[in-house]
């Protein structure tokens, strides 16, 4: 264990958690807080602008990549990445083009009317993820999820019916994406790490929402000051209805098979000494072993944007247009609003469509969220959206891997956990902000 590879992790973990997490006195706001809002404020008067560009460049790309197949796209790997073979990705972007075209030059007032403040919402996301990507490495890269694992895997197997390895995929969700999360669960299955019922358990009862993206659903609609307490209500109460989850129909009766060959043999890791010198030597070696790249990062994360920013805009238009002006989603929800009820959330009927919205994409609830003034409600009915777990994208990849899962059995789970998340939110909700203020 490195002296300066321990001195590395803790200082530039704990630099972390001061940036996000400890608000700086008279301002009531974190450091990462008050740099991203006073960038937006700057740039508000041209937020428009801002994303005209962004969707105008990321337009131009896909068409040469998926269109024309431009040389100058599909010789680069991570520019191929992103734009060759895009079909959906064209039709979204031409609609989120039209939208801001519209926003920006053409008189449609009822479209602009509903796009207004996701024009805003989607140039302030531009901000507020690269500035995260620019922070985010030192929680994430110098050994904090390493410190966790060696604390967290002797309760995985008797609560969460997984091995104890299966704790990197969780972190792996908390601290980059629940789309690398179940990338990395599918690639196990396939080795025989996990058998089918593991597997399953890890893509849609493990896969918690990543801090990043948590932190910018908040930012979104304005309740960014309570991220680390609400994180930790929201993985405790989405861990919850794991364990409950885990012991029901579909999950119990899924075979416990693997692909082939045996399954790997785990080892306890107690021959390495006690937990902390493992948790250090681990955070050690992560931290000696990373290097801060803020150009990459910067790079990354304005290509991973396009996969999300444009949707965004284009498909949180039209279903704002459809809440707006029709009322069959609000027919369809009608049930799970009581249900919503039952359990003390006001005015559920409005905000039982934000359950579908969030299973479309995930950022789709700060579309109806970001009008509401009232953090009690908001906070619930946010966590019970992240706290759902089967997400279409992460979904289309599990049922993309011949043996894993079937929509039937994935459709079982979302339902289940769509139920149990109202009671979980609505009760924790209670004890952690009582606590917490």
């Amino acid at each position: 264990m490195s002296k300066k590879g321990v001195a590395k992790s803790l200082g530039l973990t704990l630099l972390g958690i001061v940036l996000f997490l400890v608000k700086i006195p008279g301002q009531g706001q974190s450091v990462f807080n008050l740099i991203v809002s006073t960038i937006e404020n700057i740039l508000e008067p041209v937020n428009a602008w801002v994303l005209f560009i962004f969707i105008g460049v990321s337009l131009f790309g896909t068409i040469c990549g998926t269109c024309l197949h431009a040389p100058f796209i599909t010789k680069n790997e991570r520019l191929a990445n992103c734009f060759v073979d895009k079909k959906m990705q064209l039709v979204t972007l031409l609609v989120a083009f039209f939208v801001i075209v519209s926003y920006l030059f053409l008189p449609f007032d009822i479209i602009n009317t509903e796009s207004d403040a996701l024009v805003t919402m989607c140039a302030n996301m531009v901000v507020f993820m690269i500035v995260a990507k620019l922070i985010l490495p030192l929680l994430s890269d110098y050994g904090f999820s390493e410190m966790l694992e060696v604390y967290l895997r002797p309760v995985m197997k008797p609560l969460l019916k997984v091995p104890g390895s299966a704790v990197i995929n969780m972190l792996t969700g908390m601290f980059v994406s629940v789309t690398v999360a179940v990338v990395m669960a599918i690639d196990q299955f396939q080795k025989s790490v996990y058998n089918r019922r593991e597997t399953v358990i890890i893509i849609s009862c493990l896969t918690i929402p990543s801090m990043p993206f948590t932190m910018l659903v908040l930012q979104n609609i304005g309740e960014m000051d309570h991220f680390g307490i609400f994180y930790l209500y929201m993985c405790v109460a989405a861990l919850l209805v794991s364990v409950i989850v885990v012991r029901l129909f579909p999950i119990r009766k899924i075979p416990e098979v693997y692909v082939g060959g045996a399954p790997a043999i785990e080892t306890s890791g107690k021959a390495d000494g006690p937990k902390w010198r493992r948790a250090l030597t681990g955070a050690s070696e992560k931290a000696l072993a990373t290097r801060y790249h803020p150009v990459d990062n910067v790079i990354s994360m304005v290509l991973n944007m396009i996969s999300f920013i444009p949707y965004t805009l284009a498909w949180g238009t039209l279903m704002k247009l459809i809440l707006a002006h029709t009322g069959i989603v609000n027919i369809l929800t009608w049930p799970y609003a009581m249900w919503m009820q039952l359990f003390g959330i006001p005015d559920a009927v409005h905000f039982a469509p934000v359950m579908v919205l969030n299973f479309i994409d995930v950022v789709m609830p700060t579309v109806l969220l970001a009008d509401v003034h009232n953090a009690a409600v908001s906070l619930r009915i946010l966590c019970m959206t992240l706290g759902e777990m089967v997400y279409i994208a992460p979904l289309l990849l599990a049922l993309g891997c011949q043996g894993l899962t079937n929509i039937k059995e994935q459709g079982a789970v979302w339902l289940l956990r769509l139920i149990l998340m109202v009671p979980a939110a609505a009760l924790l909700y209670q004890v952690f902000f009582a606590l917490g203020g």
